[in-house]
C-alpha cells in the first residue's frame, strides 16, 4: 500500500503520526512525503522507524519559486502513485489543503486530522 502523508509545517504530534502510520504495518506500506519540516518530517522518521520504505518528493523552490510546493503536490500525485491520503492539518495550510484537494479530486481515500 502507497500511503500519501502531508500536514501543516507546525505540525509536532509525533505519536498521532505513528499510530496512523502504525495501523498500516500489515500491507506492506511506502510512505510518500513532500520533505517539508513538521508533519512531512515526522511522517518520514516514523516510517523508517517503523521499517516501511520511504520516498521523498522534495520542493524545488528555486526552480519553480511560490508554486514550487503545488507543483510538487502533484508530482507526488502523479510519480508517487499513492492508494490514499493521510492529511494532518493545523491552522488551513494551504499547501496542506492543496494536497487533499487534488487526492479528492483523483478519488484517492482520503483522512485528515487535526
Amino acid at each position: 500500500m502507497r500511503i500519501l502523508v502531508c500536514g501543516s509545517r507546525i505540525w509536532k504530534d509525533r505519536e498521532g503520526i505513528k499510530v496512523n502510520l502504525a495501523s498500516y504495518a500489515a500491507h506492506d506500506p511506502v510512505v510518500i512525503h513532500g520533505g517539508a519540516r513538521g508533519a512531512d518530517t515526522i511522517a518520514g522518521e516514523v516510517a523508517k522507524e517503523l521499517g516501511f520504505e520511504v520516498e521523498v518528493f522534495p520542493a524545488d523552490w528555486n526552480k519553480h519559486g511560490k508554486t514550487a510546493g503545488f507543483i510538487r503536490n502533484q508530482q507526488m500525485l502523479d510519480e508517487g502513485k499513492p492508494d490514499r491520503l493521510l492529511a494532518f492539518h493545523l491552522n488551513n495550510s494551504r499547501g496542506t489543503q492543496d494536497m487533499i484537494d487534488r487526492a479528492q479530486k483523483a478519488g484517492l481515500l482520503t483522512i485528515v486530522w487535526g
